[in-house]
């Protein structure tokens, strides 16, 4: 297919991998915070926007082309290849084929949108698909143009430039370009919730990529009178810290990929609220404890007179060696020596060891600390992808 003046374009070149291109996903909510942390919030978008950013080397007509395209576009709709759900076709298409063999689970396809076959700047042919299946594209019109096995087959958006296409010229005939892309239509996609529940509200049970380490920070609502000439006045009116801690989701794979976006659609933003755990050892068991006993003896960790069943500093999550998980409120706590004894909301159920246990962390109720979260396509879906995000721990009374 070639390009019409007037028609939406397809942007030309894929993303250069070696730099990994980015995806954003950025919804909106309409947060407000009383003096004391409470809040209302509204969720102003059903589906989040989605931001495209990566790099491309051209040379020669492919560059000559994106310099075309860019100098020319302005605001229009470009035809936006999906390019990390890039697939081959599995054998050869021919002509006149309404029908498109492929594999659809995890991929951007929508009915009613469009997916091309590409096989370079100047040889594409653009396909309205009329239905999706688990291993096909059904067409709205049949294809022009054969098409042989190993063509690459994307999902479509359209889409506007969201900002001039940056140019390092590297010599007269080749180039690199910084291309930023906003898709212009929602994009949809299965909002699910982890199913385990604590309280009536669901645990976020993905551990993070620790690979880095995390940079916790505790915030406060303060507000200061400081009239100069004496001493500051402080008034702390929620009275809690507002814990923040990083969470980079590594998926492997496209079925890890798609759950953990699934994930960030049941979480819309910041309109969503879910436990989270410290993923932290903040208790050891001291001493064993029986199935029908309802308290802990911890190693001493200050709690008795820091932590005092503050907000978000009194649920647990127990995560024993053979993947038993307990989540408990503490009801109260007193000291001795060199252990502390915790009392829970409910008998543990089962025996428990240091041995056993491997990790008892604070469980936080959370929210997403902003409405956009970044992707970086590593490899892929088919492969590595990072998803970026932080939590911030609120205010509530569950």
């Amino acid at each position: 297919m070639s390009y019409a003046i007037g028609q939406p374009v397809l942007w030309p070149l894929p993303p250069n991998w070696a730099t990994p291109p980015t995806e954003a996903l950025a919804w909106l909510t309409d947060l407000q915070v009383s003096r004391n942390g409470t809040q209302q919030k509204r969720q102003l978008r059903l589906a989040p926007r989605r931001l495209f950013g990566f790099a491309i080397a051209a040379d020669a007509d492919e560059r000559r082309l994106v310099d075309a395209i860019s100098n020319d576009q302005g605001t229009r709709q470009v035809h936006l290849p999906i390019y990390p759900d890039m697939q081959l076709l599995a054998a050869p298409l021919a002509a006149g084929a309404t029908s498109v063999p492929c594999t659809t689970t995890g991929y951007d396809f929508t009915a009613g949108g469009l997916a091309v076959l590409w096989a370079s700047a100047r040889q594409w042919e653009l396909l309205s698909v009329a239905t999706v299946a688990a291993d096909a594209l059904t067409l709205t019109t049949a294809t022009a143009s054969a098409w042989p096995a190993d063509t690459r087959l994307y999902p479509v958006r359209l889409a506007r430039l969201a900002e001039p296409v940056k140019f390092t010229v590297r010599s007269d005939d080749v180039a690199e370009a910084s291309v930023s892309l906003l898709v212009d239509e929602p994009c949809d996609w299965p909002a699910v919730a982890p199913t385990t529940l604590y309280r009536g509200v669901p645990v976020m049970d993905r551990r993070p990529n620790e690979a880095d380490a995390a940079a916790v920070s505790y915030a406060r609502t303060v507000q200061t009178v400081d009239e100069d000439a004496g001493p500051v006045t402080y008034f702390d009116y929620p009275g809690q810290a507002f814990a923040g801690q990083p969470h980079t989701w590594l998926t492997v794979g496209r079925a890890d990929h798609a759950a953990a976006r699934s994930l960030l659609y049941g979480l819309a933003g910041r309109a969503g609220q879910w436990w989270v755990p410290t993923w932290r050892a903040d208790f050891r068991l001291a001493s064993p404890s029986a199935a029908s006993d309802s308290s802990i003896s911890v190693e001493w960790a200050g709690y008795t007179v820091f932590g005092r069943e503050q907000v978000n500093r009194k649920d647990v999550r127990i995560v024993l060696t053979d993947g038993t998980v307990l989540l408990r409120r503490i009801l109260s706590s007193s000291e001795g020596s060199d252990t502390e004894t915790l009392t829970l909301d409910a008998p543990l159920g089962v025996d428990i060891t240091p041995a056993s246990v491997l990790l008892i962390s604070f469980l936080q109720m959370c929210q997403l600390a902003s409405d956009t979260v970044q992707i970086t396509h590593v490899s892929g879906p088919d492969g590595v992808c990072t998803f970026s995000t932080v939590w911030q721990g609120v205010k509530h009374d569950v």
